[in-house]
């Protein structure tokens, strides 16, 4: 059986029982089965405020030393499978106790200029609260954070969601590219089983290229180098290596801005590359040669964005989910300052 026809009877079988699986060892005692019990008449409020996750950056001013030269890339139509991962989580409500989240990813595999298959892991119900957190293996430091800073706690699951998926693709996956969307660099929400680092050394064994893709950077210094790609009718990339890491000293792989499409004025990319062979070019032509691209970014991890992106529809459906399943008593979430204030009627 071909490496390709292998990962499809994968993909079609047992590939969301085993990221499940390994999601919840990497959660380690924080997701439990039994909602129906640990739910059941519990009251209940709503999120009614989405909010979108930040990466947690940091920016230092730097003063590049020398001029940085474009180099151009050319596609490399040797058939590889580039595989993307993204995924997203949802505060859906709040209990007495703790709060409740749901997650979803987006698996998207293309080859051949083509996309082949796409799928979605989830959505994935966690209930955090005070007694769990307490009793899992977790930093008793981070485990209060979860608790009473929503944000991090969405933070906090999807990295380890991605980071489950990414190592059982990497157990998976030969001869491919694994797309992240945002820069590789270790994280403290990581399960120290499922860190970015094994993930990377697994892909390397199987002769795997890992590269992280970032949209936005705090870094406003790498703005100097974007006229220079842009000015280029072709795709292309800068090393910006050094820059990066005297400015972020964990990010991990080669550091570069690339710019994937070839017409002058496409959007510029970060680009952090771990390639099992050492070229990051290469990495980058067998990318552009496989992936369609769309504004100098890669139709695959755009369509995974999409799979694993949380409409308000299924927002309102895994509500209604929530009360039918588990017996709780919802509380009408109202305003408070409406309440105080009234409704305006001019």
């Amino acid at each position: 059986m071909s490496a390709n026809a292998h990962l499809n009877s994968y993909l079609e079988e047992d590939c969301i029982t085993e990221f499940e699986d390994t999601f919840r060892k990497s959660m380690r005692m924080c997701l439990s089965d039994q909602l129906e019990e640990t739910l059941k008449g519990k009251r209940i409020i709503f999120d009614s405020n989405g909010q979108t996750i930040v990466p947690l950056r940091r920016d230092r001013s730097f003063d590049p030393a020398s001029a940085a030269i474009p180099r151009v890339i050319h596609p490399n139509e040797r058939i590889t499978d580039i595989t993307a991962i993204d995924s997203s989580v949802v505060h859906l409500a709040s209990t007495e106790e703790g709060r409740l989240y749901c997650a979803k990813s987006g698996v998207v595999v293309s080859s051949g200029k083509g996309i082949r298959r796409h799928f979605r892991i989830g959505p994935i119900l966690i209930y955090l609260t005070e007694g769990s957190l307490r009793d899992s293996k977790i930093d008793h430091n981070l485990a209060n954070l979860l608790f009473f800073d929503s944000n991090i706690a969405k933070r906090f699951i999807r990295i380890r969601l991605e980071r489950a998926i990414q190592l059982v693709l990497s157990h998976r996956l030969n001869n491919s590219i694994m797309l992240i969307d945002g820069s590789l660099r270790p994280s403290i929400f990581e399960d120290y089983n499922c860190t970015i680092n094994r993930v990377i050394e697994t892909s390397t064994l199987n002769n795997n290229d890992v590269i992280g893709l970032s949209k936005n950077t705090t870094m406003k210094t790498l703005n100097q180098f974007e006229y220079l790609l842009k000015a280029i009718p072709f795709s292309a990339c800068i090393d910006t290596d050094c820059v990066i890491k005297s400015l972020a000293r964990n990010t991990v792989g080669k550091n570069l801005l690339v710019k994937l499409g070839k017409n002058e004025n496409e959007y510029v990319l970060r680009a952090d590359i771990c390639s099992a062979n050492g070229d990051e070019i290469e990495s980058l032509e067998r990318l552009i040669g496989n992936d369609v691209i769309f504004r100098s970014y890669p139709e695959s991890l755009r369509i995974a964005h999409h799979i694993s992106t949380f409409t308000n529809t299924e927002v309102s459906s895994l509500n209604g989910f929530v009360s039918r399943s588990y017996g709780v008593v919802e509380i009408d979430h109202t305003d408070s300052r409406k309440n105080l204030l009234g409704v305006s009627f001019v």
